[in-house]
């Protein structure tokens, strides 16, 4: 039995994560329990499902513990419920050994547990904007580095920013770049010549710019150099720089591809990547008039819609019933998605858009929740600035970038003095925008 328990550490969860995640594992091959268990402790608070799973075989095995399988079984149940796949039969196991009265013990063991975990599952992305921001009024594209066109580099700056009452960018703060610095300087010289519409208070908004020699997404040169620094094989096996910029890499495939990503967490994982998702393919339009909403459709080879899968029809559309319609133009593939914005005079025709739908390891926050999970400062960054758990875990942190945006916000939002609190406490950490923030917020 034991032999098959290392067995299964040894090939689902020796994931080298981080430094504190490298030393556990190095301390487990040593058989030095002690300080392995020490260390996967301390990913815990992370919501990392291998390193609570890890534990719950050390609990199983009796190593540097007592032998505690009820324990184990708690630790089991935990990892399965943040997303660790595949230990459903060990769970399901140790739970017919068990009298109810035990059962019951392992309840209680899992909610003490669980109050270790600051980061949760992985919630369904969400990627809601306001609405009622102001529109810009003048944007100047970011000149590209001639160093970075005759080397063939590409890549994206995502930032964050905020706008005065009067349309004009003020602080600006880089949230994510790919290629590290290459990018940068452009992206906030052009940022800041950026005009909005004036609309008497001040706005927060997160911009991404995208370089990309010739037009759209090249997906040869994404597999290039996915392939040659050995991004999917090295995420797969936990290495978190490894994760933070495969998740950058297809960040920028998504946001310059023509087609559509559907995640569907369903799917299971997948084992190889295929970026031939992003790959564009022969535009369609639709042979129809009056249609308005959004429409995941089933095409035929001749371009007969033959299903309405999803989406919502809008009362003022004059078509209600897509069976049976055509959409024109060579078809290769079989769903799309067909959308009309009413609120957009400028759309003349609805837009029609390839539709894939693939695992969650095709998405970006996929890998960036991973590496953050692992331990990635700059990941966990990231993440809090799209994901509420890690910002709230960063703000118990007393991260100070992290401090002073969402003080902005709050601020923004009439919480007053929560707000100033947050932005003095930046300041006080040394995080010199957080001085710009508050003068341009009062």
């Amino acid at each position: 039995m034991k032999r098959t328990w290392t067995l299964m550490l040894g090939l689902i969860c020796s994931l080298p994560l981080s430094a504190d995640w490298n030393l556990a594992m190095t301390a487990y091959d040593k058989q030095d329990y002690a300080v392995a268990k020490v260390e996967f402790e301390r990913l815990v608070p992370f919501g990392n499902e291998d390193a609570i799973f890890n534990l719950g075989v050390m609990h199983h095995l009796g190593e540097s513990v007592q032998k505690d399988s009820q324990l184990a079984l708690a630790y089991f149940m935990l990892a399965a419920e943040l997303g660790k796949a595949d230990i459903e039969h060990v769970i399901a196991q140790l739970q017919q050994s068990f009298t109810a009265a035990q059962l019951a013990v392992v309840e209680t063991q899992l909610l003490q547990i669980r109050q270790q975990v600051k980061i949760a599952a992985l919630n369904p992305e969400d990627d809601s904007v306001e609405v009622d921001l102001p529109q810009p009024i003048k944007r100047i594209p970011p000149k590209y580095p001639v160093s970075a066109a005759a080397q063939g580099q590409f890549g994206y700056v995502a930032m964050r920013f905020l706008v005065d009452a009067e349309g004009n960018v003020q602080t600006i703060d880089v949230l994510d770049a790919f290629p590290e610095r290459v990018f940068v300087r452009e992206s906030i010289r052009a940022l800041k010549r950026w005009k909005y519409e004036a609309s008497g208070k001040s706005h927060l908004f997160k911009v991404q710019l995208d370089f990309m020699l010739g037009g759209g997404v090249n997906v040869g040169q994404v597999d290039n150099f996915i392939q040659k620094h050995q991004l999917w094989q090295g995420a797969l096996i936990g290495l978190p720089q490894h994760q933070l910029t495969l998740g950058s890499l297809l960040r920028l495939a998504d946001v310059q591809s023509s087609n559509t990503l559907h995640i569907d967490s369903e799917l299971p994982i997948a084992a190889n990547l295929d970026l031939a998702v992003f790959r564009p393919i022969k535009q369609l339009k639709v042979d129809f008039d009056g249609f308005m909403g959004t429409a995941v459709v089933r095409v035929a080879d001749d371009g007969t819609i033959t299903e309405h899968i999803s989406g919502e029809i809008a009362p003022s559309s004059t078509v209600q019933n897509l069976v049976g319609l055509k959409l024109k133009g060579q078809v290769e593939h079989n769903v799309y998605r067909i959308t009309k914005n009413n609120d957009s005079p400028s759309q003349q025709a609805p837009w029609v858009t390839a539709l894939f739908s693939v695992p969650s390891n095709f998405s970006a926050r996929f890998w960036w929740d991973k590496a953050a999970k692992n331990g990635s400062k700059e990941a966990q960054r990231i993440m809090a600035a799209y994901d509420e758990r890690w910002e709230q875990y960063l703000l118990e942190q007393k991260d100070a970038e992290v401090m002073a945006w969402v003080g902005s916000r709050l601020l923004l939002e009439g919480q007053r003095d929560e707000g100033l609190a947050l932005l003095d406490a930046a300041i006080a950490k040394q995080y010199q925008p957080a001085k710009a923030l508050k003068k341009q917020l009062l």
